[in-house]
C-alpha cells in the first residue's frame, strides 16, 4: 500500500513532537548546557565580583536544595550586562545580569527571580520547546521534500530565541508556580514573586513607551506584560498558594542589608567607550567633552559614539580618524571623507583647527542626508575627530541645525575637574531624608533617559511612589 505524502507527514511530525525521539541523558544535559555556557560566557562576560557573586551562589544553592531534581548540580554565574535579563541553561546552569539585580530591593525577591529559573531547569522548558521545535523542524524538512519548496521556518541557534523573548506563557507560568514553591520550602515568602513580576513589568512598561516614543523596537524583558497581564489571577493564585507550605518564613536576611550588597554595583554598557553625565560625554582615554541636546540618548559605536533625539527623527556622531603628513582639515574632509561640501569655512575650535560646514549625501541612519559637519584636529595625537549632525527628514536644510552647531562648538579638552565626573557610574546605596523626592535624585542623576521613571522602578516604587524617612534606596552616582 502506497503510503499518503501527508500521511507521512504527520506520522513523522507527531512523533517529533511527542518527544521521544529526542529525549536525552542527564549526562547529555548537562554537557549540553555545558557547551552552552561557553558561548554565554563569551558573549556577556562575567562579572568580577566575588563577594555578589559568592552571595548570589548562598541564595541559589539554598532554593535549589528544594528543587525536584536532586541529579543536577547548579551553578549561578552574575553576566556583566546592563540587560534586565535572567535565564537557565539545561544541567542547571543559572544566569542573572548585574542589570536585573539593580532592580531587586531584598533578598527574597532575588530568590523568587533564582526560584522561577531553577523551575525552568527542572521542568525541563528548554528542551521540551527544542523538541517542539524539532518537530515543526522535521515536518518542514518532509515539507520541503514532497513539495519542493523550502521549509516554511529556519530554527536557529537552540537558546537564542529563549534568552530574548522568554518561553511561552505555559512555561512562565508553569515556572511561576514551581519556583515559589522552591522559595516557600526554602523559607522565603512566595509573595516575593509577585513584587518581582510587578517590577519586571513595570521595566516592560517604560522600555515599551521609550521604544513607542524613538520609533524603535522595544527590549523587553521576556514579555511578562503579555505572559503576566494584569487582567490574568491565574499566577497569582497559583503563587499564593505556595504560602501553605510553610508558615513560618526567615527573610534569612533584611532589606538594608540586601541592598547593601548592591552598593558599588557597576551601571550602563559594559564596553563603555565613555562616560555620560547628564547630557555631556566623556571620553577620559582620549581627553575629550563634548554636550550634547538634553533628551537625546547616547550610543556607542564600533568606530565612536552617536546620540539621537528622544523620537528619533534627528542624530548627532563623532568618530575618530588618523593624520596623515601635510594633510589640512578642509582637505581631510574633501579628499579623505569624499564630502561634497555645500559650504565650509575654516576655524578654531576648542585651540585647534577645524572645518566647519554643510555637505550633501552623506552617509547617515537614515541614509544618503545633508550633513552638519565639523573636522577637529587634534595634531598632538594624530587624530581628526569627525562631528556630523543629521536628520531624518531633511532634505534641503538642516532642521536641528542650531542643536548641531551648539554641540559642535561644546567640543574641548577635558580638565581635571572633567576626569572626576567621568569615572565609571555605579550604584549608590544611601538613606532618604525627610525632604527627599524621586523628583530631586531624578535632576541629580547621571541618567541620561527617563531618569525619574528608571530611579523609581529600580527602587520598587513606580509609578509614583515616594521615599519614606529613613528609607534605603538606589541611586546612581
Amino acid at each position: 500500500m502506497k503510503t499518503n505524502p501527508i500521511q507521512l507527514i504527520l506520522l513523522v511530525a507527531a512523533t517529533a513532537l511527542a518527544g521521544g525521539a529526542f529525549a536525552i541523558s542527564v549526562e547529555e544535559e548537562v554537557e549540553l548546557g555545558r557547551e552552552e555556557h561557553a558561548k554565554i560566557v563569551g558573549r556577556f562576560g562575567i562579572y568580577r565580583d566575588q563577594e555578589l557573586q559568592a552571595y548570589i551562589n548562598k541564595v541559589g544553592q539554598r532554593v535549589a536544595a528544594e528543587s525536584s531534581r536532586e541529579e543536577i548540580e547548579y551553578k549561578f554565574t552574575i553576566l556583566n550586562d546592563e540587560m534586565i535579563n535572567a535565564f537557565a541553561l539545561p544541567g542547571g546552569f543559572i544566569y542573572v545580569t548585574r542589570g536585573i539585580l539593580m532592580h531587586m530591593n531584598s533578598e527574597s525577591e532575588l530568590a523568587a527571580v533564582l526560584g522561577h529559573e531553577i523551575a525552568h531547569v527542572t521542568e525541563k522548558h528548554a528542551l521540551r520547546r527544542e523538541n517542539r521545535s524539532k518537530g515543526i523542524s522535521v515536518l518542514n524538512t518532509v515539507l520541503a521534500a514532497v513539495s519542493g519548496q523550502p521549509a516554511l521556518y529556519e530554527l536557529g541557534n537552540m537558546f537564542g530565541g529563549v534568552l530574548l523573548s522568554g518561553y511561552s506563557r505555559e512555561f512562565e507560568l508553569e515556572a511561576d508556580e514551581v519556583g515559589a514553591t522552591y522559595m516557600a520550602k526554602a523559607g522565603y515568602s512566595p509573595l516575593a514573586m509577585l513584587d518581582t513580576i510587578e517590577i519586571l513589568k513595570a521595566k516592560d512598561r517604560i522600555e515599551i513607551e521609550q521604544a513607542r516614543l524613538e520609533s524603535r523596537e522595544p527590549k523587553v524583558y521576556h514579555g511578562f506584560l503579555s505572559t503576566h497581564p494584569d487582567h490574568d489571577t491565574r499566577y497569582k493564585e497559583a503563587i499564593e498558594a505556595s504560602e501553605k507550605l510553610i508558615s513560618d518564613f526567615d527573610e534569612f536576611i533584611k532589606t538594608d542589608e540586601f541592598l547593601q550588597k548592591l552598593n558599588g554595583l557597576a551601571f550602563g554598557a559594559t564596553r563603555q567607550v565613555g562616560v555620560v553625565r547628564k547630557s555631556t560625554f566623556y571620553h577620559p582615554r582620549l581627553g575629550i567633552k563634548f554636550t550634547f541636546p538634553k533628551n537625546w540618548r547616547y550610543e556607542a559605536q564600533s568606530r565612536g559614539v552617536m546620540v539621537v533625539s528622544r523620537i528619533g527623527d534627528a542624530s548627532f556622531a563623532i568618530s575618530t580618524a588618523r593624520l596623515s603628513r601635510g594633510d589640512t582639515p578642509e582637505d581631510f574632509t574633501r579628499e579623505r571623507l569624499g564630502m561634497k561640501v555645500r559650504e565650509g569655512r575654516e576655524i578654531t575650535i576648542a585651540g585647534m583647527p577645524a572645518f566647519l560646514g554643510i555637505a550633501d549625501k552623506v552617509d547617515s541612519p537614515f541614509g544618503p542626508r545633508p550633513v552638519r559637519f565639523a573636522v577637529i584636529f587634534d595634531q598632538r595625537k594624530r587624530l581628526a575627530y569627525v562631528l556630523r549632525g543629521a536628520g531624518k527628514h531633511d532634505l534641503r536644510k538642516l532642521a536641528r541645525d542650531k542643536d548641531y552647531i551648539a554641540s559642535i562648538f561644546s567640543f574641548d579638552r577635558m580638565n581635571r575637574e572633567d576626569f572626576q565626573l567621568a569615572k565609571l557610574p555605579k550604584v549608590q546605596v544611601v538613606r532618604a531624608e525627610s525632604d527627599t523626592t524621586m523628583e530631586q535624585l531624578a535632576e541629580e542623576s547621571p541618567i541620561t533617559n527617563y531618569a525619574l521613571d528608571q530611579l523609581r522602578v529600580m527602587n520598587g516604587l513606580y509609578p509614583d511612589g515616594q521615599p519614606e524617612p529613613g528609607q534605603l534606596i538606589k541611586i546612581i552616582n
